[in-house]
């Protein structure tokens, strides 16, 4: 039997592996299809994109090449200027300088100004005269030998320069002395270009022309911020000339891998080139000096949407894998269902739910398997709700020995004799007392009910005030905080105010020099009823606190302690925090905060209970 069983098994195994094979050999193919189609596709975006980048990229070479022959011409025309000749033939002795910044000035304006009405064209930031005499077009004030040094420092007189342009790579525009401190403004590129004078012959002045980076950035700032990548002007060698990227710009390079990788390869990146899979990298050469224009794009932004359909294509084939797969598993492992159901009961019953009880349908021996265990839930269940039961009745018994070490009806009974006495005898004040004390004692008993409503509880705590008033007269005053419409809704555990506020004649009254005051507030606050009861007495040390805490959480007692409760009614904050643990499984529902001389606060904490909370004979319903 066990050898047919194994035979069984191994054929409905080899039948799913079948199956599954058969599957896999349909799918696979197709996915290798789709891959094939959408690698094909995704280089057709390479290249149509290249074809569109190099169409933008010309045209930005196209506007920078015409800002340049904008320059070239502009020096063109005052190379020969004869006005421009009579400032720089002039003398200036170190006494004569506020004159020569005044010739600045009309060098600026009218002869600059006059050429360029508008103001739209590039003009000369500097000049360099043969005798070592600098004008500086843009600061006047700032002709400094440090100025000097930095324009001598770019041989800006170098003999084999002739008369040609040269072009200095992307620096601070030293010719300000106030830099601004956006960068594009701040950075400048240097164009130096020495002027020959035929008649003298001999170099008469050197142009300097300080173009802001940004004047070059606006004339490819749209399109840089249409394309996901970075654009870059730099020279022949690599220098850093123009930016859309702030980073660069502040740096004043380029990335040291990019620069590499633009040297070894620009004959093949004129045309686009892929480097290394990850981006795109594309150059066009400036067509009236050794500036390039590179543009350089991630490859996955190119492709992105392709990139993105292709995954959802290929999670999708594997979802269809799945359900293929569980359909066959299905077929073959329907037994296994109630299994399932069993495992997942167990946990159930692991996790608390001692209700996770299985349906059983077979009749065979994963049915009766079922039948044990559901029996063996409903014995442990039994034996739960037993044992609670005793420990619900342990508890009410544990209470009645708490609320009977007197006999309540004796004593209101005497005390109702005091009062007719009293008043016989001319003394109302002891007759006032005893009725506060006998209505107290009347309340306490509740009808034997554990649970009543918070007006009872206030009545019984006013009843006890009135005591204490009678005694301590003028010494002692009581303030009732409470909205009585909120209170006439709610319930509590009785005989719970009172030993806290007589906790406050306990640690408060002793050796007091003021009026002692005692207020209660009654609230509702998220589910909860939060009641404190604050006084101004004397107030505990941080020794004493701590002890009264201990004692209220652990029932510690000292013997001073036993002497004050034989004069209290002997139900303290220990026994309201054990019975509201009792009643309502709350931890810690009692805190208390004091300060030496300044007063104590006690804070009770209780669930919110309502009439639909109690039943029939005043206790608490098993489901609160």
């Amino acid at each position: 039997m066990k050898m047919n069983e194994k035979i069984q098994k191994k054929k409905n195994a080899d039948l799913k592996r079948r199956m599954l094979y058969g599957i896999l050999q349909v799918l696979i193919p197709v996915m290798v299809i789709i891959t094939i189609l959408f690698w094909h596709t995704r280089n057709v975006m390479k290249q149509e994109y290249m074809r569109t980048t190099q169409s933008r990229i010309t045209d930005i070479a196209s506007k920078i090449d015409a800002k340049l022959q904008d320059i070239y011409s502009v020096s063109d025309n005052f190379a020969a200027n004869d006005q421009l000749k009579q400032y720089i033939e002039k003398e200036y002795s170190p006494q004569d300088q506020m004159y020569k910044k005044l010739d600045i000035v009309r060098i600026y304006s009218n002869i600059f100004e006059a050429y360029d009405m508008l103001n739209r064209r590039v003009r000369i930031s500097a000049m360099y005269t043969y005798k070592g005499e600098l004008f500086n077009l843009l600061d006047p004030n700032n002709d400094t030998e440090e100025v000097v040094r930095k324009l001598r420092d770019m041989n800006i007189e170098d003999p084999d320069l002739m008369m040609k342009f040269r072009w200095y790579p992307l620096q601070d525009n030293f010719f300000l002395s106030d830099r601004p401190e956006e960068v594009r403004q701040r950075k400048a590129v240097m164009g130096i270009r020495r002027i020959y004078s035929w008649e003298k012959s001999r170099y008469e002045y050197v142009q300097v022309f300080a173009l802001k980076e940004q004047d070059i950035y606006e004339q490819y700032a749209e399109l840089a911020q249409s394309i996901p990548g970075d654009i870059y002007v730099i020279t022949g060698d690599g220098s850093l000339i123009s930016s859309s990227s702030e980073t660069a710009v502040e740096a004043g390079e380029i990335p040291e891998k990019l620069k590499g990788e633009i040297l070894k390869q620009t004959e093949n990146l004129t045309k686009g080139r892929e480097t290394s899979g990850s981006q795109m990298i594309q150059v066009k050469d400036s067509d009236v000096n050794d500036w390039k224009i590179v543009m350089v794009v991630p490859m996955k932004s190119v492709t992105r949407e392709v990139d993105v359909l292709y995954y959802r294509i290929f999670l999708v084939m594997l979802a269809c894998v799945g359900i293929c797969a569980i359909m066959i598993f299905y077929l073959y492992k329907s037994f296994m269902d109630p299994i399932g159901k069993l495992n997942a009961s167990m946990k159930e019953v692991y996790g608390g739910n001692l209700n996770a009880y299985v349906e059983v349908k077979q009749k065979n021996e994963v049915g009766d398997m079922i039948r044990y265990y559901n029996s063996m839930l409903e014995r442990i269940n039994t034996n739960i709700i037993e044992g609670l039961q005793s420990d619900r009745k342990k508890k009410e018994l544990e209470l009645e020995v708490l609320m009977s070490q007197i006999n309540p009806h004796f004593l209101y009974n005497t005390l109702e004799n005091i009062v007719w006495m009293s008043n016989e005898a001319g003394r109302p004040d002891i007759g006032r007392t005893a009725a506060s004390l006998g209505r107290m004692y009347r309340l306490s008993i509740s009808g034997g009910q554990v649970i009543v409503p918070m007006e009872h509880e206030i009545e019984h705590l006013m009843a006890y005030v009135k005591i204490q008033k009678n005694r301590y007269k003028e010494d002692f005053s009581f303030d009732l905080r409470t909205d009585m419409r909120q209170i006439h809704e709610l319930y509590s555990l009785k005989i719970i105010l009172q030993p806290a506020v007589e906790n406050s004649f306990l640690y408060g009254m002793a050796g007091l020099k003021h009026p002692m005051m005692i207020r209660l507030t009654v609230k509702e606050k998220g589910g909860w009823v939060m009641i404190k009861i604050m006084d101004n007495g004397r107030g505990m040390d941080r020794e004493k606190l701590k002890e009264v805490r201990d004692q209220i959480r652990f029932g510690k007692i000292r013997k001073e302690e036993e002497e004050k409760n034989r004069r209290s009614t002997g139900i303290g904050l220990h026994s309201i925090e054990a019975r509201i643990k009792l009643y309502f499984g709350v931890d810690r529902a009692v805190s208390i905060f004091s300060k030496k001389d300044t007063g104590t606060l006690t804070v009770i904490r209780i669930p919110r209970i309502t009439r639909e909370d109690i039943d029939d004979h005043g206790n608490l319903k098993e489901n609160k």
